[in-house]
């Protein structure tokens, strides 16, 4: 039954994935175009992460107590189509746009834990892990690759209404879950052996945690590059659009790739982890560059370097983590490391527009980056995973 819902959780996925498309053009850019601030941006990064850093510890405890996860996964779909809809007419109201852009980053929160969660029960073999994690992460990206120039097509005629197909979009991947609410997710049968345990202690915890702070900090950066290049280009949100499509090939030939070698167990989960950090490194410094031509390589560093990342690092936690505290030790972990992302956005928005200097600044964030890529490597040294 688990292998059954893992299909069905990568159809609602793909559709989930196509609607985020639309919104992740749709949605900054028609914020863009009605206040012309960066910091507006960085306003709109601050409440799509906000319900990440307050509500994954609530969230994850909560998809932890109950067996019938489908049910929150259907629920959170069907309150996601929902506030699609509800802010075509509101967009022009600012405050209430954050509010729903909150809302529905938060419902998010919940179908991912739910294949988190779903991935845990089938396997503690970690290529069949990475197998699973990359396999899912394929059918998502190639989605998203057909879906982002679709996306700035959409958002450039329609402007906010293109969210009205993201809300048909999310209702599809809902029904699609209403013959299994009442199936329960659950381990089929106990595990003798758990493997090799992480050996955690308290400078472990430290080091991993401020590490992914550090990184993260500096790589929040990257998106407010990409939109100090292109805001005041004439059709900026269908070269967005296409930008977004070439991230999402860069993720694609990652997790096709790590999809491959899981299959033939040729792939641990450190090494693609600690390269996929250093390659979004170096596309900071590239979307610091003055042409506009040098985001190209940038997003395709950062598709390809982050999707070996969130492959390995989400294979490493459900190896290492029991099934009852999995959503729990997620939640916490996703509240603190996304905490920095807006704040970071703020920052280096409101830097850009008082002095310009794109290319320094993305040479301090690089910096940063780099630094925590290796501490982070250091940390890893000695856990067998």
């Amino acid at each position: 039954m688990n292998r059954r819902l893992y299909n069905v959780y990568t159809l609602t996925s793909a559709l989930r994935i196509a609607g985020d498309s639309i919104e992740t053009v749709a949605l900054p850019w028609s914020l863009l175009q009605s206040t012309g601030s960066l910091v507006s941006i960085g306003g709109f990064a601050l409440f799509t992460h906000l319900p990440w850093v307050i509500l994954p510890p609530l969230l994850g405890r909560t998809l932890d107590k109950t067996k019938k996860k489908v049910r929150l996964a259907f629920l959170a779909l069907l309150l996601q189509a929902f506030l699609a809809v509800a802010i075509v007419p509101l967009s022009s109201n600012v405050w209430a746009f954050y509010l729903l852009v909150s809302g529905i980053s938060a419902l998010d929160i919940l179908h991912r834990y739910y294949g988190l969660s779903l991935i845990a029960t089938m396997t503690l073999e970690e290529s069949e892990l990475q197998r699973l994690n990359a396999t899912l992460a394929t059918v998502g990206n190639a989605v998203s690759l057909m879906a982002f120039p679709l996306a700035g097509f959409l958002a450039y005629r329609f402007g906010i209404k293109a969210m009205l197909l993201d809300a048909v979009l999310l209702l599809l991947g809902a029904f699609s879950l209403i013959p299994y609410l009442k199936v329960e997710v659950k381990r089929e049968r106990r595990e003798e052996v758990r493997g090799t345990k992480m050996k955690i202690d308290k400078r472990l915890i430290l080091g991993v945690l401020a590490s992914v702070l550090i990184f993260n900090s500096a790589l929040g950066s990257f998106r407010i590059f990409v939109f100090a290049s292109l805001r005041t280009l004439n059709r900026g949100e269908v070269i967005y659009g296409i930008l977004q499509s070439i991230t999402t090939a860069g993720s694609l030939v990652a997790v096709a790739g790590l999809t491959y070698l899981a299959g033939r167990r040729e792939v641990g989960l450190k090494r693609p982890l600690i390269t996929g950090m250093i390659l979004q490194s170096v596309a900071l410094l590239l979307a610091g560059l003055p042409a506009v031509v040098a985001l190209f390589p940038a997003v395709l560093l950062v598709g390809f370097g982050g999707e070996l990342l969130n492959v390995s690092f989400d294979s490493l936690m459900q190896k290492v983590i029991p099934l009852e505290s999995l959503g729990t030790a997620r939640g916490i972990f996703d509240a603190l490391a996304t905490l920095v992302i807006p704040l970071s956005q703020l920052v280096f928005a409101w830097a850009i527009e008082k002095s310009g200097e794109i290319y320094v600044l993305a040479i301090v964030a690089f910096s940063l980056a780099l630094v925590a890529s290796l501490l982070f490597k250091e940390l890893l040294g000695d856990v067998k995973a």
